[in-house]
């Protein structure tokens, strides 16, 4: 409004000051004075300067947090065939492996990868007021994957499918290892929750797989494979925490341009923002690429989630997902797994008790009344010396579990038999002549009874077998035969190799199982397992296992009896007995 008065012309015929507005001569028009310009000019100067000194000011700090705003994104890609949107992931990993797939149609809420980024509010035009609905956010690099040729997109899914099927294998393995657990286990017994836990994670597993193996068949029969990334960004509108969504325009200058499909509450308390040629100095400098933290060596390793120590160690109760697929639960101590823990890695057994110093002491079971106790006799509960005795069938009770380990009894130790095993014959000429009366004695006083034979280094197993088969009985109900084999290396070495006595090993089993019409139990030591047993990977996964151990850790096999004890007592029997645990509840 005030231009207007500077500049006003004055009429041609008004009386004039000396230096003042004069007529040209010429035209007899008016004209401008010096007098009149030079104030007006200074004016507008003045202004343009003060703008400029407005605008290109440096924003101070409590401007720049107002000017400021945290933006969630929202990633996923998404591999189409033939222009189909097939399958969904969120991350790549390894060999440019898939992470996290899922059927593309699911939706993009339903699978995708949560961020948080710093922003910086804008105006629309640099020389305008702010609108309230411009963002820049730092540009992230296109992913590799993305510029996949068909033909390299083809070699990824090849490489997926063998993947999902080792998974798949593995986690068909993990289902039997579980399934074995909570079949021999209570829910009274340390770890049961998280065995059942994780079985209920394998079942969603297994279904996932299924799935995701279908979505690769299909892709893999596409003519045309492309992988796009896929982004949206969210801000928050206003004080309720209303969430609005970005549209992105552009990108330029290394910025993603936004523009927010709702008005948003004006930021801060100034409309003085910052120029989009210095927004992205400004991200960098005040908000740096972030990386996700290494909070400890450990989590180089996996994903760790639970309690930590003062250096970011585990400590407490966590659970840990190696790279390599391997899971633990259970507690920690500075770093270490220590205490109760469950352990299940790939292409071994599931394994929980009780840990120290990352290394698996075994499981220590408790005993009650609930388990199923049983003995295994020979002449030796007949005979000490010169000395004969008999056995009282009537009323046979375990009162004593034996003293060469730590036990966690519950109670009094006065446990019914439930079972006995009977020492039927030895080689191909030795034989028990108290078996008979003990078969028959035991199974009249109603106690599930099985024979088992001990193996001689010096024979072949297919003799060894008939002569068992002679003078040994099996009745509808009785207990699977059992081979005895506790042979010392001196005797391995007799017998030609470990090799050969597996073979012979293999005729007893056989024979027998061919004429009785059941597979045989092997009774064997610990110190046999951890030293052979893996060389006979046929027996180790076909038969089960009866082991002798004397520790106070049960044994870490696919057992079905434990020999616990060799210095028991049971009433009715003269002497020490042998006291065997059924690894199960139903017997």
């Amino acid at each position: 409004m005030m231009l207007p008065i500077f500049f006003h012309r004055r009429s041609r015929y008004t009386t004039y000051r000396s230096g003042g507005y004069r007529p040209s001569r010429r035209t007899g028009r008016g004209r401008w004075s010096m007098g009149c310009i030079l104030p007006a000019a200074f004016l507008l100067l003045s202004m343009v300067v003060m703008w400029c000194l407005w605008y290109f000011c440096p924003l101070t700090e409590e401007e720049q947090k107002q000017s400021q705003a945290q933006v969630e994104t929202r990633t996923r890609y998404v591999l189409s065939a033939d222009t189909t949107d097939i399958i969904a992931f969120t991350t790549t990993r390894g060999d440019t492996l898939l992470d996290g797939l899922r059927n593309a149609k699911a939706g993009q809420n339903v699978l995708h990868t949560i961020d948080t980024v710093v922003a910086q509010w804008v105006r629309r035009w640099e020389l305008l007021p702010y609108n309230g609905k411009n963002l820049v956010v730092e540009a992230s690099d296109t992913a590799a994957i993305c510029r996949l040729p068909h033909d390299g997109i083809m070699q990824l899914l090849r490489r997926q499918a063998a993947r999902i099927a080792q998974e798949q294998r593995t986690v068909k393995e993990q289902e039997a290892d579980v399934e074995y657990f909570l079949r021999t286990h209570t829910v009274l017994d340390n770890g049961f929750d998280i065995v059942a836990r994780y079985g209920k994670k394998l079942e969603t597993q297994a279904v996932a797989l299924k799935e995701n193996a279908a979505l690769v068949q299909e892709a893999l029969k596409g003519k045309r494979l492309a992988i796009r990334l896929e982004r949206r960004y969210y801000v928050t509108a206003d004080s309720t925490g209303r969430r609005v969504e970005c549209i992105p325009r552009k990108v330029r200058d290394g910025m993603v341009h936004l523009t927010v499909a709702e008005p948003c509450d004006k930021p801060g308390a100034t409309s003085r923002l910052c120029r989009k040629g210095d927004a992205l100095a400004l991200l960098k400098a005040r908000c740096p690429l972030k990386t996700k933290p290494v909070l400890s060596a450990i989590d180089s390793l996996g994903t760790y989630s639970g309690g930590r120590d003062s250096l970011a160690m585990p400590h407490g109760y966590g659970r840990m997902l190696t790279l390599q697929g391997a899971y633990y639960e259970g507690e920690w101590v500075h770093g270490k797994r220590t205490g109760v823990g469950f352990s299940i890695v790939p292409g071994k057994r599931l394994r929980l008790g009780e840990w120290k110093d990352d290394k698996f002491l075994g499981e220590r079971i408790a005993y009650t009344p609930e388990r199923i106790y049983g003995i295994d006799i020979s002449k030796h509960q007949h005979e000490k010396g010169r000395r004969r005795y008999s056995i009282d069938w009537r009323d046979l009770r375990i009162t004593s579990l034996g003293k060469m380990s730590r036990k966690i009894i519950h109670g009094k130790v006065d446990y019914p038999v439930r079972f006995v095993f009977i020492k039927a014959t030895e080689g191909v000429t030795v034989r028990n002549r108290y078996f008979a009366a003990d078969y028959a004695a035991a199974r009249r006083h109603g106690y599930r009874t099985g024979a088992y034979h001990f193996f001689s280094v010096r024979t072949p197993g297919r003799q060894q077998a008939i002569n068992f088969l002679r003078n040994s009985r099996y009745s509808k109900g009785d207990l699977p035969p059992v081979l005895d084999l506790e042979p010392t290396d001196a005797q391995i070495r007799q017998a030609g190799g470990i090799q050969a006595l597996f073979r012979s090993v293999r005729q007893w089993l056989n024979t027998v199982e061919k004429q009785r019409g059941v597979r045989p139990i092997l009774y064997i030591s610990q110190r046999f397992v951890n030293k052979y047993f893996a060389l006979a990977p046929d027996l180790h996964n076909n038969y089960d296992v009866w082991i002798a151990r004397y520790g106070e850790y049960k044994p870490d096999v696919n057992l079905v009896y434990w020999q616990l004890s060799p210095d028991g007592r049971v009433k009715g029997i003269h002497g020490d007995v042998d006291i065997n645990v059924y690894n199960g509840f139903d017997f």
